[in-house]
């Protein structure tokens, strides 16, 4: 977030009464001081190499100046808010002991009957109306209060004046409130039970008396509920207490492991984004902790936050530096597209495939653009690349005779091969080198033409006694005549690599599976003829997994060469 923003939220929320923009000023002051932190480190670092004297002071910026005279200033309200509610609490208990006190004279004087009943009226108005005080406090005033109410109630006898049907209602009130406590342990928000608890202890003062006779069980009833209500408050306070202390030390343990991962920043992407994780994971275990001490937590939280900063900072130069690095990579490539669309534009069936080969290789001399950019700019290079290719063969009209006849002359080789009855290296190299000087055929004729020729040849090659040295010359020249035979060498490289890896995988997988079907047998001493028929099935996919990665590294090692 801008310092800028930083102020104009500040101004906005420092200003609110309500506890979430309170909270949301709060956050925004931590935010400030760490920048403030971090500027007057970055200063103090800096400020003695600084020989234009460029750098300015953060203490005498004008926009930290006005952001620290905001805090100030917020701080400062919200201080004389919490001293002002201190204050008015103080005062409310001295309120409320004077009403006590006019309480107990109230009960002492043998006043008349309505002359009471007004009195109480007003006394219990008043302490309705006398406000919050600490809660310690509370419940020793409020069973004061309590006691009073119900020697005014009972002592003086001013049932005998109320109607039968009000002893009924107030029966059934008390015995309301009653319930109303006991469902409070239905209630997981302590914050909330405290609340109630206040609340139905007011009501239970202001209903009228009941019936003597269900007094005391009443009485016995209601003290229950709320002994048990407030002995749970303590208990929470209390247990709150002690976890406040565990949670500092699991708080401090992240600090120490966010320390840590903040001694060594990364030079690469997959760095980067691995650690970034592990950052994460660590602000979710933040979250996960329980709260502290009030007086702690913005302190502990700026520490541990202090550690993630240089992290990201760090991160944040790093991909701003690859983004300018990717501007001239992406600026190189484009020139290249353009070229290749001049060379699309021109193509004839005529015009020679190297300039394409040529802007490939300076491509790749080119390097990767950026995860954001690299994609779409090699769809674009290939969509001309293909296109010159495709105008290319669009205007083959008059070779496609030609092509027509290197498919018999090839085809004749072929044949030539499988008559063969005397064989050696010699003969066979010379047929491979012949089939290979005979030029290109229609694509669609090259992939089933090649299998043909490759098929024939490894027949021959398995009855002659030719030396492994000769035997891997003539494997590599098969290969080179299948980018000799395509009309597209690079497209055939692929479409060969992809089958022979396709091959490999599937055999990988049926070979692992293979693997972890042993695990069925059990071990016995004696032969197993499945068993042993399992490792000589995964003992012959091995070879053929090799055989497969050998034919892979002559057809790379040929397409170098073409």
């Amino acid at each position: 977030m801008e310092k800028e923003d930083i102020l104009k939220n500040l101004l906005s929320f420092s200003s609110a009464e309500n506890e979430l923009a309170i909270k949301e000023a709060n956050h925004l002051i931590d935010v400030f001081k760490a920048i403030f932190a971090k500027e007057i480190e970055d200063y103090s670092n800096n400020a003695e190499n600084d020989k234009s004297n460029e750098l300015v002071d953060p203490k005498k910026d004008e926009l930290n100046i006005k952001i620290n005279a905001v805090i100030e200033s917020f701080q400062k309200k919200k201080k004389e808010k919490k001293d002002l509610a201190e204050k008015k609490e103080q005062s409310n208990i001295k309120t409320k002991k004077e009403i006590l006190s006019r309480f107990k004279d109230l009960i002492d004087n043998k006043e008349k009957i309505a002359v009471l009943i007004n009195g109480i009226k007003q006394i219990r108005e008043d302490w309705k109306n006398s406000g919050d005080v600490p809660r310690k406090a509370f419940y020793e005033l409020q069973k004061t209060y309590s006691q009073l109410n119900e020697s005014f109630n009972y002592n003086l006898n001013i049932y005998k004046e109320l109607k039968d049907n009000d002893l009924k209602r107030n029966f059934s009130l008390k015995n309301q409130v009653i319930h109303n406590l006991k469902a409070l342990k239905d209630e997981k928000s302590i914050n909330k039970v405290d609340t109630l608890l206040k609340q139905f202890q007011n009501e239970w003062e202001e209903i009228g008396p009941t019936f003597k006779d269900h007094w005391e069980q009443l009485k016995k009833d209601y003290w229950n509920e709320v002994h048990t209500i407030q002995k749970r408050i303590h208990e929470h306070y209390t247990k709150l207490k002690e976890s406040s202390k565990e949670n500092l030390e699991a708080k401090k343990n992240l600090i120490e492991k966010a320390a840590e991962l903040a001694k060594g920043i990364p030079d690469n992407h997959k760095d980067f984004d691995a650690k970034s994780k592990l950052y994460k994971e660590l602000q979710d275990e933040w979250k996960k902790v329980g709260p502290i001490a009030k007086a702690q937590s913005d302190k502990i939280w700026n520490e541990f936050r202090s550690h993630f900063d240089t992290f990201f900072e760090a991160k944040k130069e790093f991909y701003n530096k690859q983004k300018e690095a990717s501007k001239i990579l992406i600026e190189a490539k484009s020139k290249l597209i353009e070229k290749a669309k001049q060379i699309a534009s021109d193509a004839t069936a005529n015009s020679s495939t190297q300039l394409i080969k040529d802007l490939q290789d300076d491509w790749k001399k080119i390097g990767h653009a950026g995860r954001f950019a690299e994609q779409k700019l090699w769809k674009k290079f290939r969509k001309e690349c293909d296109a010159f290719f495709k105008k290319r063969e669009s205007s083959k009209g008059a070779r496609n005779q030609q092509e027509k006849e290197n498919l018999n002359s090839k085809k004749s080789i072929i044949q030539e091969i499988i008559d063969l009855k005397e064989i050696d290296s010699t003969t066979i190299g010379s047929l491979v080198s012949k089939f290979e000087a005979i030029g290109k055929v229609a694509p669609k004729e090259t992939q089933p033409l090649f299998q043909k020729f490759e098929k024939a040849v490894n027949e021959k090659m398995k009855a002659a006694e030719i030396s492994a040295e000769e035997n891997n010359k003539i494997q590599l020249a098969i290969k080179k005549s299948l980018f000799s035979t395509a009309s597209d060498p690079e497209r055939a490289f692929n479409d060969a690599k992809y089958k022979i890896t396709k091959k490999i995988n599937e055999a990988l997988k049926e070979t692992s599976n293979l693997e972890n079907n042993l695990g069925f047998f059990s071990v016995s001493k004696g032969k197993n003829k499945m068993l042993d028929d399992f490792n000589k099935k995964i003992e012959n996919q091995k070879k053929q997994i090799e055989s497969w990665k050998q034919d892979l590294k002559k057809l790379k090692q040929a397409y170098t060469q073409k």
